[in-house]
């Protein structure tokens, strides 16, 4: 657990210290009540209502490198002409609705050794978090549909928008036959006003091998100089962008 999950985890057990020290009318055991459902919540990357893949084994110099948000007309063949330069592969965690109108592009990825991944079919990031399990079950199924239509292929995959999680997503994700994935590297580059110096200066702190790697794509995003910096950066410290196997421990 980082400094950031440390510090909310330790104000979230003082707020419930308080409330059941001093307070034990129907309002505080409801205050609890919701504090305990939305804290794991509302915890990008958190695995307290199930396990997420932030890291996985390995006992060779290599990482996952996962791109969200696309495809993009725009920024994908150029990503994909740097993974090809690289020799790197990665996985795409792509939003549905996109799909229809790229799929040649998707078939492009997958022939390239790629793997599109569900990221929901509209990308609700601001109302993930709260949305009832028969919406997110619809985004899910609806993104999957979507993956099948383009590729052929499902997916193994699911990552929640902006990593918000609430108890409804394992349960979904799972009767579709699909782990949920995290991350252990961030460079923030989803912020405005990112320089890729300052983003890959950030992911390659965080990097060791079984590393998962974030970036993303889109548009207003830098993500071409962003990978073309981290790539060059990964390589020379002889770090292979790799897509773990389905039998590979998390």
């Amino acid at each position: 657990m980082n400094k950031r999950r440390q510090l909310i985890a330790a104000r979230t057990a003082a707020l419930i210290a308080t409330i059941v020290l001093h307070g034990r009318s129907r309002i505080a055991a409801w205050t609890l009540h919701e504090i305990l459902r939305l804290a794991p919540t509302l915890l990008r990357n958190c695995d307290w209502h199930g396990p997420i893949a932030r890291r996985f084994h390995t006992t060779e110099r290599e990482v996952w490198l996962t791109v969200d948000d696309g495809p993009d007309a725009a920024s994908t063949p150029a990503i994909l002409d740097l993974l090809a330069q690289a020799e790197a592969k990665a996985s795409f965690f792509v939003v549905g609705q996109k799909l229809q109108w790229q799929r040649t592009l998707c078939r492009r990825m997958v022939s390239e050794g790629h793997t599109l991944e569900n990221h929901t079919f509209s990308h609700p990031s601001a109302t993930w978090w709260a949305m009832p399990s028969c919406a997110i079950r619809e985004e899910i199924i609806r993104c999957s549909h979507a993956i099948r239509v383009a590729t052929g292929l499902s997916p193994t995959w699911f990552r929640s928008p902006v990593g918000m999680t609430n108890s409804a997503v394992h349960p979904i994700a799972a009767r579709g036959w699909m782990r949920l994935a995290g991350w252990s590297a961030d460079g923030y580059d989803g912020l405005p006003h990112r320089e890729p110096s300052d983003v890959v200066a950030r992911i390659l702190r965080q990097v060791t091998p079984g590393s998962i790697i974030l970036v993303h794509e889109g548009k207003g995003r830098r993500s071409e100089e962003v990978l073309s910096l981290l790539l060059g950066k990964l390589r020379a410290a002889d770090l292979r962008c790799v897509i773990p196997k389905a039998s590979t421990t998390f």
